[in-house]
């Protein structure tokens, strides 16, 4: 009988699908990261994800009114966190999740 295998060795040494998904979860987190540090403290803890891809950033915050401050920020900072992550942002997407 063959002995099962861990998940967590799975997702280490997957490939494939679990490369990409392995790769874009490390992205978010970069990206998130990179966002949160440029932000004023009280709305950075309100973000709990972000996602780049192409050129779009893709922000979750958990309630609308910390989605409009977001909105009313990011014109200020788009520049600087392009730079961080070293490609251009062309398009900005706020959208209200709660923390799952």
């Amino acid at each position: 009988m063959k002995k099962p295998t861990v998940v967590s060795h799975l997702l280490e040494q997957g490939q494939g699908v679990l490369q990409r998904l392995r790769e874009g979860t490390a992205d978010a987190e970069r990206t998130c990261k990179a966002l949160k540090s440029i932000l004023p403290v009280e709305l950075a803890e309100e973000v709990w994800s972000a996602v780049l891809r192409e050129k779009t950033l893709t922000v979750f915050v958990r309630s609308a009114a910390w989605g409009t401050r977001l909105r009313y920020v990011m014109p200020g900072i788009t520049d600087v966190l392009a730079a961080r992550l070293g490609t251009a942002i062309d398009e900005i997407k706020v959208k209200v999740r709660a923390r799952p």
